[in-house]
């Protein structure tokens, strides 16, 4: 049996539910789940406090496995693999990517690219990513992109004259939740009935500072924990997922897979990415980065126009591309090959 080390951020020991844990977890659990695979695990989590704990787990496990999958942000993934390259370690070493600012700090940062030219294999979330680390003369790069485990769930869809908006994920003021929060206010003060509900892991003193804006339109409802089939039903009675995100660090937002699964139509921003998964007029609109008077203007059209229903359906159909189980066919036949 060929034992793996997985090093990835997991927070075993805490509830978190960012998108970068909910990869890592979803991972660790597709791959304890392959037969022929003794996986080990170690958990990057709140690494700065626990380092020389860390180093020697990683050690101790090194010298057991065959290949070894790193699964964890830039910065702790980068201390990680630039330690394998000094000891010029022989076995394999795949990265799965998180976010999408990996080929930016390798530049801003200076980081050795010899670390990343030395591994198995880089998978990125976006085909745009891939072509900037290609540029940084790092080729062993492949897209594969962020995933869920997609169960059947009951849709609580009900139509209604108001049209619901929902955002999911981290509640922090770079994703742009105080702009949806003042749409929807603009939106209701002109007469064009809506709501936001919001749900997400936040900080008491933020939530106390946007609360602020709330009308009784606009209410918050904590933390929807993941498992597969409990978010999707609640997702599934809103219309319109939105997402303003100004998150430098963007790529594949788990919560816009989320959405997709539970058949939302989209209101996302232009970030560096958004057209390698939203598709405009189709699933949804597209306004342009940092522009809410054109946020306005296209959650005005998604309103208006008469197709929610069709862009629904369209976010159904898309959420297939993004089953593990697919995704990571060849990865599978890669890892479990003697």
């Amino acid at each position: 049996m060929k034992k793996v080390l997985y090093i990835a951020t997991t927070a075993d020991s805490r509830n978190r539910i960012d998108g970068e844990t909910i990869k890592c977890r979803l991972l660790k659990e597709y791959f304890c789940g392959l037969s022929n695979i003794q996986l080990i695990s170690v958990d990057t989590d709140h690494w700065q406090k626990h380092i020389f704990k860390l180093i020697f787990l990683i050690l101790v496990n090194y010298f057991q496995c065959d290949d070894i999958i790193v699964s964890s942000a830039d910065r702790g993934a980068h201390i990680v693999l630039n330690f394998f390259r000094k000891i010029r370690t022989k076995k394999k070493i795949y990265y799965f990517v998180i976010g999408g600012s990996l080929s930016r700090n390798i530049q801003q940062k200076q980081w050795n690219v010899k670390d990343y030219q030395a591994l198995k294999c880089i998978y990125v979330e976006a085909e745009t990513l891939k072509q900037d680390l290609n540029e940084l003369n790092i080729h062993n790069v492949e897209v594969l992109n962020n995933f869920r485990k997609i169960e059947p769930y009951h849709s609580k869809y009900q139509e209604s004259k108001k049209t619901r908006f929902v955002y999911f994920g981290r509640v922090i003021k770079e994703k742009g939740v105080e702009e949806a929060i003042s749409l929807v206010e603009r939106l209701n003060h002109e007469n064009i009935e809506c709501s936001l509900d919001i749900y997400g892991q936040v900080k008491e003193d933020y939530l106390n500072e946007i609360k602020k804006a709330f009308h009784q339109n606009i209410r918050y409802h904590g933390v929807i924990n993941p498992n597969g089939k409990d978010e999707y039903e609640i997702l599934s009675q809103y219309d319109i997922f939105i997402f303003p995100t100004e998150y430098k660090g963007e790529c594949l937002p788990g919560a816009l897979i989320d959405a997709y699964i539970a058949g939302l139509a989209v209101l996302a921003s232009n970030w560096k990415y958004a057209h390698e998964y939203i598709l405009d007029n189709q699933n949804g609109k597209i306004f342009e980065y940092q522009n809410y008077e054109d946020m306005y203007k296209k959650a005005i059209e998604l309103i208006r126009e008469g197709h929610l229903q069709e862009y629904k359906l369209e976010s159904l159909k898309l959420s297939k591309k993004y089953d593990i189980d697919e995704l990571l066919k060849d990865f599978k036949k890669e890892l479990t090959e003697e």
